[in-house]
């Protein structure tokens, strides 16, 4: 019988990734997990209509305490989880005692005859543990498969690379033509093109091995001032595929928090959700209080049509998804984002200046997602309500924040800062949100019913 302490704990967990830990009546750890969401993860365990023939249910009949820490990604919680495992063995993880399962990155030197002499050329592939020995750099281990071989494929888009075997490169050097990957450009194809081509696979393995051992500042710096000239030039489309390819291999350049920083501290987030809030203030100087709420707006239509808005929170420096709201335009069908924030804004401050409406709570700071047109907007509402609430706008196209102080000002903070990691980690959930929401209007529309789509 599961006791009335734990469902009461249960309920009580944050929805925020972390890892679970489950002991028995005698203190012993008997199951390490991994969640995305706590509190929805560990709920599952206590599901009235569990087989009682599963593993599952057996587990939760001995469930005697619950532990948790929370971390900042699902990322560190596969990579805590793992760790945890390793320390404690608990009787019912069968996975992850050892990392035989994990896959490492590699790099090695492939012997080919190019130009009537044997040249060494760099090949990356992915592999298990067991043939470390081949490779001269190794990177890892990496607890998630898919996602290290999504970034390869990703890398190679970006710094095509050779990763054919001696067989295959001699097949095609006869044929005098490239494989797949080579007419994809995805590899140089030194097997045809020879010499020429070689300093560009050496340049190339260069930048990877440098992607991957976390020295990517000069790569970033590159790729970001290319996006903000697509921009400038108006070529949204580039600006937009590049901003995505950035995003996608942020997963390697990250300095993961090393697992025995959670177990040391298991109340690090909640240090770092501290760090963020005080470091907004050193860059917002009108800001007189810590903002323990923040609250991020946007706008979402096509040509005003199944026009949306989104609201997203921030409770004391954590993302909050029972704050979430989101509202259906009600005043314009046609293009005009400015009236269309005003309504939404108009919609929920009201909440805290009308007595008939619920409150949600007064924000400490309010984030849009936009620049100086956007920010009177918010201003209007705020002066039309009569309330004094913090507000700012952060402009997309070189992450700029717009607010006023007696004029309008402007501040560009370093993107690495954690607070500016919070204020756009809010304005990219508050974009999703409202995209998603849109898009299920949208799908009404067409298809007569709500097609779910992950975003």
């Amino acid at each position: 019988m599961i006791s009335s302490n734990i469902m009461e704990k249960v309920k009580k967990l944050p929805q925020t990734p972390g890892v679970y830990i489950y002991k028995d009546k005698g203190g012993e750890v008997i199951y390490v997990g991994k969640a995305k969401n706590l509190k929805s993860r560990v709920s599952s365990y206590f599901r009235i209509n569990l087989d009682r023939r599963s593993k599952t249910f057996a587990l939760a009949q001995n469930i005697h305490s619950i532990d948790y820490i929370k971390v900042e990604s699902e990322l560190e919680a596969l990579i805590l989880e793992a760790e945890l495992i390793k320390k404690y063995l608990p009787i019912y993880n069968v996975n992850l005692k050892d990392d035989k399962s994990f896959l490492y990155i590699g790099i090695r030197n492939s012997k080919e005859s190019v130009g009537g002499k044997v040249i060494s050329i760099p090949t990356v592939e992915t592999f298990r543990k067991g043939n470390a020995e081949r490779y001269k750099y190794r990177y890892g281990p990496f607890p998630d498969g898919k996602t290290v071989k999504q970034l390869v494929r990703m890398l190679r888009r970006m710094f095509p690379f050779k990763d054919c075997s001696t067989s295959k490169f001699c097949r095609y050097k006869k044929l005098n033509t490239p494989c797949l990957w080579g007419h994809l450009n995805l590899c140089p194809a030194p097997c045809v093109y020879e010499e020429a081509v070689i300093p560009v696979c050496k340049s190339n393995i260069r930048s990877i091995k440098n992607i991957l051992s976390g020295g990517t500042s000069r790569i970033i710096e590159k790729y970001n001032r290319q996006m903000k000239r697509y921009a400038a030039a108006r070529d949204y489309e580039s600006a937009a595929s590049l901003r995505d390819l950035l995003q996608r291999f942020e997963y390697v350049r990250q300095s993961f928090r090393l697992p025995r920083d959670y177990i040391e501290n298991p109340y690090l987030i909640d240090d770092l959700a501290k760090e963020a809030l005080e470091n907004i203030i050193s860059f917002l100087p009108f800001l007189k209080e810590i903002p323990t709420r923040i609250e991020c707006y946007d706008i979402s239509n096509i040509s005003g049509k199944e026009a949306v808005g989104s609201m997203v929170t921030a409770i004391n420096g954590r993302i909050d998804k029972s704050g979430y709201k989101r509202f259906r335009i009600r005043t314009k069908q046609t293009p005009d984002d400015f009236l269309m924030l005003y309504e939404v804004l108009y919609r929920r401050l009201s909440h805290e200046t009308d007595e008939k409406k619920k409150s949600w709570g007064l924000p400490s700071l309010i984030v849009l997602d936009g620049g100086k047109g956007q920010l009177s907007s918010g201003l209007k509402v705020l002066e039309k309500l009569n309330l004094d609430v913090p507000i700012i706008g952060i402009a997309k196209h070189h992450e700029t924040i717009v607010y006023n102080d007696n004029g309008f000002h402007e501040t560009t903070p370093a993107l690495d800062l954690p607070g500016m990691r919070l204020l756009l980690n809010l304005r990219d959930e508050s974009h999703r949100f409202a995209q998603k929401y849109h898009h299920a209007l949208r799908s009404k529309q067409v298809f007569g019913r709500i097609v779910q789509k992950k975003l």
